[in-house]
């Protein structure tokens, strides 16, 4: 992190929200530990709940996702509806609006966890871009009329739990973080105390592929027959 930030001058830290286990404030001090030795300043850093379409999350919220830091740094929650900036369109069709306070950074940190998803697969990644700050349209599109194409194309097969290597709604997910230029994904493996147990920290494809594929080994088990 300190290589690619390296004459920064405004970060934006994108966190997951409450309906996430991710012990966001034992990684942030590290970050913010990167920023400085990197030259970042502290005026230039602010911090971003990616909720996607969930509510807004309270300032008691905020101090127990990001620990101190929520006292000392600008902290936003994300709104789909408004101050989002169109940045391109995904091969799928997707357009991808962007929360305009994220697009305005020179840098772009995002913070989750690597959990089983009905949709996507897996949670974290790209994730914390589309869903996490992109506009209501950008998701509707993704999550909605994604979903119905691969449907009607078949696709559905692709599309489930642990499920991510032809997934057509992770892969469009994958490539709207690229088009908003995420920096660096930061994805915690959690057991079911919230501790990390593996931290994979890089490019968000490469990095989260990685992710999952431990996941599958942490979080599976074999279902019992008639369950």
């Amino acid at each position: 992190i300190r290589e690619m930030a390296k004459g920064a001058k405004e970060v934006a830290i994108i966190f997951d929200d409450m309906t996430r286990p991710t012990p966001v404030a034992q990684i942030v001090p590290y970050v913010l530990e990167e920023l400085k030795e990197a030259g970042v300043p502290d005026g230039g850093i602010r911090f971003i709940s990616g909720l996607g379409c969930h509510g807004a999350i309270t300032g008691i919220d905020f101090r127990k996702k990001l620990g101190a830091v929520a006292e000392k740094y600008p902290v936003y929650n994300h709104n789909p509806y408004e101050n989002c900036t169109l940045v391109g369109t995904t091969s799928r069709g997707t357009p991808v609006a962007i929360n305009s306070e994220v697009m305005s950074c020179d840098v772009k940190i995002g913070i989750g966890c690597i959990v089983p998803h009905p949709m996507s697969g897996f949670g974290g990644g790209g994730k914390i871009i589309l869903p996490g700050v992109a506009s209501i349209d950008t998701i509707v599109a993704n999550h909605g009329i994604l979903l119905q194409k691969a449907r009607e194309s078949g696709q559905i097969a692709g599309i489930g739990l642990g499920l991510f290597d032809d997934n057509v709604i992770r892969l469009d997910i994958d490539e709207a973080a690229k088009l908003a230029g995420l920096d660096v994904a930061i994805n915690a493996i959690v057991n079911l105390k919230r501790e990390i147990i593996s931290l994979f920290v890089g490019e968000v494809m490469e990095d989260h592929n990685e992710g999952e594929n431990l996941a599958k080994d942490v979080y599976f088990c074999e279902q019992i027959p008639g369950v």
